[in-house]
């Protein structure tokens, strides 16, 4: 009795999946159709009942991963050239902001250099001012040593008589008169033929200054030695006062001096006020320089500026 075969179902072919860039549909297209043609021509075949025909054909295989590698070669092309691309476009991007850097530092090169060459300038204009500015002091000051020269070889005969009071009406002759008086205590014969000029000073004090111009140096400094010596021998009541000049007024003491320059009568003041916090106990003038001495018998020092004191002040501490 004859089997009953049933014959063997054709086999089902698996379309393989293949991948495919989402974003790139000009690949994903032949893609598509490659797959749909393989589709419909193995729907459309017989079925194959020999013992092979579970066998997949090679030959379809190869056109299926044909189209899968030109696929991958298309998309990593693609993927290079977009890389390269944008790539590109950085290193244009890049370039320009270099140039724009370099540039920006010749800029700022050059004006380094443009402010190096002006500030020579200026420390040379400087150092040119400053030597100028020297110079100019030391001709002052050779200048205002002439001058103090001149003042002093001008008042080099004058007289400062101070402490007396102004009479009323009063004249040149009334002030020539009083220098006689003022001689005649210091056992000096002064006579108005001996005086080139006096005159009291325009001030708001009633017993203002009286200048006294002698004819010369030598009565002068006899007149400055007189006094000295009449005031050594008194005691402080009977020092030269008003009475020995005759006036007629209530006694008050009178002070005689050289007539000295504002220069001097500065430095004067100065000596007088700060001789004892540099270490001195003696202070005096003589033909118009102020002298400082420590004690008896130690040789004087001519002051000539107010630098002066503070140098002696530092070598006292010292």
């Amino acid at each position: 009795m004859p089997a009953n075969r049933t014959p063997p179902a054709s086999p089902q072919l698996t379309t393989p999946s293949i991948p495919v860039a989402a974003s790139d549909d000009s690949l994903a297209t032949p893609v598509r159709f490659a797959l749909r043609e393989a589709s419909l021509h193995q729907s459309a075949s017989a079925p194959d009942l020999s013992p092979q025909s579970n066998v997949t054909e090679r030959n379809k295989k190869r056109k299926i991963d044909g189209v899968d590698e030109i696929a991958s070669v298309e998309l990593t092309r693609t993927m290079f050239t977009t890389y390269y691309s944008k790539q590109e476009s950085q290193y244009e991007d890049m370039m320009i902001k270099i140039n724009s850097i370099i540039e920006q530092n010749i800029e700022l090169k050059r004006s380094v250099e443009l402010m190096s060459d002006k500030y020579d300038e200026f420390l040379g204009r400087i150092s040119a001012l400053e030597a100028e500015k020297k110079e100019d002091k030391r001709l002052i000051r050779q200048l205002e040593d002439k001058i103090e020269l001149l003042e002093r070889t001008s008042r080099a005969t004058g007289i400062e008589i101070r402490n007396v009071p102004k009479i009323d009406s009063e004249t040149k002759d009334d002030l020539c008169e009083l220098v006689s008086n003022l001689g005649q205590s210091l056992n000096l014969e002064i006579s108005q033929s001996d005086l080139r000029d006096v005159h009291r000073l325009k001030t708001k004090e009633k017993s203002s200054p009286i200048l006294v111009n002698f004819n010369s140096v030598i009565l002068k400094e006899k007149v400055i030695k007189g006094v000295k010596n009449f005031n050594k021998t008194k005691e402080n009541s009977e020092k030269l006062n008003t009475t020995h000049l005759k006036l007629g007024l209530s006694k008050q003491p009178v002070f005689v001096s050289e007539c000295l320059t504002y220069k001097t009568q500065k430095l004067f003041y100065l000596a007088r006020t700060q001789h004892k916090d540099c270490g001195y106990d003696f202070c005096w003038t003589s033909h118009g320089v102020v002298y400082l001495r420590k004690k008896v018998g130690d040789p004087q020092i001519r002051v000539n500026s107010e630098a002066d004191f503070e140098k002696l002040r530092s070598a006292n501490s010292a």
